[in-house]
């Protein structure tokens, strides 16, 4: 039986099937962004109150549609999408992709508090936590494809409650290396538990800037923080995978608890 006929035969069906619909949303064109708001956000009305189900958020493109919100495109309705962050106040994963760096300031205010992982890139710009006015307490941050300056990696390490900076890195760039050459501004951090430098891309790239990174970092320090990856995928299939992974396993919690609901009403 599909989600949406067991919506129809009890309440509370229609409990457990509602936070499934919504747990997870992806957005990978403009439009979609924009008819999502203007059906839901109707004031005093229950459709509003969906928003604060959504607890996974991906905004941009996928390995299987690269959608239109292109970087630097003037399809991006940063508006629509700050209104949207605004509404979702039970939000605890969120990855935004392409947004030209130049406009991530806009969206800073509207972050909201419940938020434990982001994920930005590529080229995402400029990044404090200090600068989200609703103070989430961050736990994870995942940055790709960007330079990062030294006082940015400082200030995310050292914010109380982050435990991973993820960087992924192309392996035929000079990123992985210059990541490396920062593990240094790791060292006042106390309450971090890794930074993970992720090289990906195809086989052939991946080994050798590995081996390079390694023997440049073993030169620097031997913190046992600080691990090197080598991922042989690109950059979108390692982010997309995040998103997909944490919505299924909420819809295979909740399977099989409308499993056992099924036993009874039927």
């Amino acid at each position: 039986m599909s989600p949406l006929k067991f919506l129809l035969v009890s309440r509370k069906c229609y409990s457990w099937i509602l936070p499934l619909l919504y747990h997870s949303v992806k957005f990978t064109k403009a439009d979609q962004l924009s008819k999502f708001l203007s059906s839901h956000d109707i004031p005093n009305d229950h459709m509003e109150t969906r928003f604060r189900l959504i607890q996974d958020m991906y905004i941009g493109p996928t390995p299987s549609d690269p959608g239109d919100l292109q970087y630097s495109s003037t399809n991006w309705p940063v508006t629509v999408i700050s209104r949207i962050l605004w509404l979702s106040t039970s939000l605890q994963n969120l990855t935004i992709l392409d947004l030209d760096q130049f406009k991530w300031h806009t969206l800073e205010h509207v972050i909201p508090s419940s938020l434990r992982n982001l994920t930005l890139g590529p080229v995402h710009g400029t990044f404090r936590i200090q600068n989200l006015k609703q103070r989430p307490q961050l736990v994870q941050f995942t940055s790709v494809l960007t330079y990062m300056r030294d006082d940015e990696v400082r200030d995310i390490v050292c914010y109380p409650s982050l435990r991973k900076l993820r960087r992924i890195l192309d392996a035929t760039s000079m990123g992985p290396q210059w990541a490396v050459a920062q593990v240094a501004c790791i060292l006042k951090a106390r309450t971090l538990e890794a930074l993970e430098l992720v090289i990906c891309g195809k086989p052939e790239c991946t080994t050798p800037a590995r081996v390079l990174a390694m023997g440049y970092l073993n030169q620097l320090t031997d913190d046992e923080r600080v691990v090197v990856w080598e991922d042989k995928r690109d950059w979108l299939g390692i982010v997309f995978e995040d998103y997909d992974k944490y919505r299924v396993d909420f819809v295979g919690e909740l399977t099989l608890g409308l499993y056992f609901i099924s036993l009874t009403v039927f």
